[in-house]
């Protein structure tokens, strides 16, 4: 009798969870590091011009983009610049 009670009990509580239909993922979106390392097609650490606007829907915008985040103006980003997390002076 306490077995039926008990199963009678588990059924209850987890039809709701059931009837829900199944769990939905969701998209995760990538982090700047994931991004960054995703561009940085040689891995060396830096972003070039070439790495920065290759499949980029605007190149111009991509470039006018890369030269503006090039803080230090050595023609490739490091994470910290590509992340505008260097202060411009």
């Amino acid at each position: 009798m306490k077995f039926s009670i008990l199963l009678a009990l588990s059924l209850a509580l987890a039809l709701p969870l059931h009837a829900r239909g199944p769990a939905r993922r969701v998209k995760r979106l990538p982090t700047e590091k994931e991004q960054f390392d995703k561009l940085d097609a040689n891995h060396d650490g830096f972003l070039t011009l070439e790495e920065f606007t290759a499949g980029a829907k605007d190149p111009g915008h991509a470039e006018d983009t890369f030269h503006r985040k090039d803080v230090n103006g050595d023609g490739k980003l490091s994470f910290e610049e590509f992340a505008d997390k260097i202060k411009k002076e």
